[in-house]
């Protein structure tokens, strides 16, 4: 499924990850829009399925941003809206991340 099959109609993207970052236990590609925070990835071999997380970012309510680690560092974004949602990877990818969301997010 190409990745405009994800958008809405006049949504633009802001920042697309270039690795994949941990949520829930599984792998996915993040993408920042004007309007949505959006975890994506293609499930299976033989029977592909879509499997999408998307939270509106008009409805934050926290971000967070922190990392762990000495030698082997990973960055965690948590996001609050609707739910709760804590994205790891590593801190090359979490920072701009972060700050991509931050600079869209109207949070209050």
């Amino acid at each position: 499924m190409p990745l405009q099959d994800y958008l809405l109609p006049l949504e633009n993207i802001k920042f697309y990850s270039k690795t994949s970052v941990r949520y829930g236990g599984k792998r996915y590609n993040v993408l920042v829009t004007d309007k949505r925070l959006i975890l994506f990835a293609q499930r299976g071999y033989i029977l592909r399925s879509d499997d999408i997380v998307s939270e509106r970012l008009d409805r934050l309510q926290g971000l967070e941003y922190s990392e762990r680690g000495l030698l082997f560092k990973r960055g965690k974004v948590s996001v609050q809206g609707t739910s709760k949602l804590e994205i790891r990877g590593s801190p090359a990818e979490m920072k701009p991340l972060f700050q991509s969301i931050q600079s869209v997010a109207s949070i209050n």
